[in-house]
């Protein structure tokens, strides 16, 4: 039962969560994760020669167009159902191509990537291990391995901030890459986003189709992304103003609610489970018929995004990549839900999966 008109819940204050990451390495705080990869790619790309990445083959394309755009030449590994890295497909991979780097993500928190690091560094002790920790922002204390070489994350959609992502490595970052110099990206995007905040008031379509298109626009901007830029003094403030520790504890916490409402009623990536003990961003599910499960979870007011379209070369490099691309949707569990939000999201789930 919900309930109305008890008493307020703390305020909560700011736990300095993000100037935490300053433990792990030096961090470089810019608009985006996509242009954060890029930026890495740009630092490490080889004069004299077109450098190699391995990277997943469940990668979506703002994982690969930073690497693409700086000249590197990519190539796929498999993984496993859980999302795991295939290891002795990865080990086959670094005996024959000798890469210069190879791209690691912990998928939804559950898919560890220690195995896979230890086996990179054991080939070949010069390859670059890059991180890509978008889905383990709030867990990053349990999952750093000082052998990454460079961490980084697409931080703006997981806490709904205007604009950012960060760099975190020791690693010599080459600052000329780097505009300093602003777009109105951030500034249109914050409007925005206070407009959307005001449409969860109301729920006037009007509302709506002010700020919908917008959005939508800036989404594209990002995509066809030709420049680096540092993350906006709007966004760093908010940054600055977060409380880590209670993102991470209802993210937790409406995970193990979805997983038990869930559990047996629908089909998910094995080990999921695992991602409770870090603070994941949605639940995955598999389903028939994809798009339209999730046109009629939209018309019930559940939008549950599609994860992601791959490639033709990375479906060939692995099936079970290319079934995830077809089937997954990503189900909101986040810090925006209560134990009544999920309760719903699960009901509307279950009556249209």
């Amino acid at each position: 039962m919900r309930e109305y008109g008890s008493e307020h819940p703390a305020v909560l204050l700011p736990d300095g969560y993000f100037s935490s990451f300053e433990q792990y390495g030096k961090c470089t705080w810019l608009r985006s994760g996509r242009e954060a990869l890029y930026l890495v790619s740009l630092t490490e790309r080889s004069d004299h020669e077109t450098p190699t990445i391995l990277v997943p083959a469940y990668s979506c394309h703002s994982m690969v167009d930073p690497f693409v755009k700086a000249g590197w030449r990519v190539f796929y590994y498999p993984l496993n159902p859980d999302l795991t890295v295939h290891i002795d497909c990865l080990r086959q991979l670094l005996i024959t191509l000798q890469p210069d780097a190879v791209l690691t993500m912990n998928y939804f928190g559950s898919a560890p990537t220690i195995e896979a690091a230890d086996c990179i560094k054991e080939n070949i002790k010069w390859c670059l291990i890059i991180e890509d920790f978008s889905h383990c922002t709030f867990s990053f204390d349990k999952i750093f391995n000082p052998k990454v070489d460079y961490y980084v994350s697409s931080i703006r959609k997981s806490i709904g901030v205007c604009d950012g992502g960060v760099v975190v490595s020791n690693r010599r970052i080459e600052k000329k890459y780097i505009k300093f110099e602003h777009t109105d990206f951030s500034g249109k995007r914050y409007d925005n986003q206070l407009l959307k905040g005001k449409y969860s008031f109301s729920k006037d379509s009007a509302q709506k189709a002010e700020f919908y298109p917008s959005l939508r626009q800036q989404e594209s901007e990002l995509d066809n992304f030709t420049a680096i830029f540092l993350i906006s003094s709007t966004g760093m403030n908010i940054l600055q103003g977060i409380n880590g520790a209670s993102i991470r504890y209802a993210r937790q916490k409406n995970m193990e609610h979805m997983l038990a409402l869930l559990d047996g009623k629908v089909k998910t990536i094995p080990g999921i489970e695992r991602c409770v003990k870090g603070a994941p961003f949605s639940m995955p599910i598999l389903v028939e018929d994809r798009d339209a499960v999730q046109s009629k979870l939209a018309e019930k007011g559940v939008y549950a995004p599609v994860l992601w379209p791959i490639s033709e070369e990375a479906r060939k490099a692995c099936p079970i990549s290319a079934r995830m691309a077809d089937k997954m949707l990503s189900i909101p569990i986040d810090q925006r839900y209560d134990w009544d939000d999920i309760e719903d999201i699960a009901r509307i789930v279950n009556e249209t999966v």
